[in-house]
């Protein structure tokens, strides 16, 4: 096993576990009206695909998307699929070298996306119009996760550059 593998599994036991947790218990204490919450999973997934890549990225999404879904009471992959796309999207970023004010202009766009998905599957369950979950819980989810994204890179930034 090459030191990158070495070092993805590392990371991913590492922030994967730390995600997991604190989207389970310190996210609930920071949502605002009880629907607008940061996707603190999602925020790893993203810096996981663009540190190794779109086949990482989306195999970390889908497996801590499977995660996620066993430890609530949703049914089980229906953040897996969101998250594994998400994860292959920011994975595809490095063979577009962008860097700096772009990037997080396209995580914004992904976290947008994920959201869109995992909510147009949700509207299925729930008995609200799409449109009315577009403005009252995919935008204000994708402005905080967003926030939350420049907060985790900006401290986490020397675990996810490129060598």
């Amino acid at each position: 096993m090459n030191q990158e593998i070495k070092y993805y599994l590392f990371i991913v036991a590492t922030f994967g576990i730390i995600s997991i947790i604190l989207q389970s218990i310190f996210v609930p204490f920071i949502e605002i009206y009880d629907v607008w919450k940061p996707d603190v999973v999602l925020i790893v997934v993203l810096l996981i695909g663009k540190r190794f890549g779109s086949v990482y990225g989306s195999t970390t999404g889908f497996i801590l998307g499977i995660i996620q879904d066993s430890l609530t009471t949703m049914p089980i992959g229906i953040t897996a699929l969101p998250k594994a796309l998400a994860g292959y999207a920011s994975g595809k970023m490095n063979t577009l070298k962008m860097e700096g004010t772009v990037t997080y202009l396209w995580f914004i766009l992904f976290i947008f996306l994920h959201e869109f998905v995992y909510f147009f599957i949700m509207q299925f369950k729930l008995d609200i119009s799409f449109t009315y979950l577009i403005y009252s819980r995919i935008f204000p989810n994708t402005i905080y996760t967003t926030v939350m994204l420049w907060i985790t890179f900006s401290s986490t930034q020397k675990y996810f550059d490129n060598p």
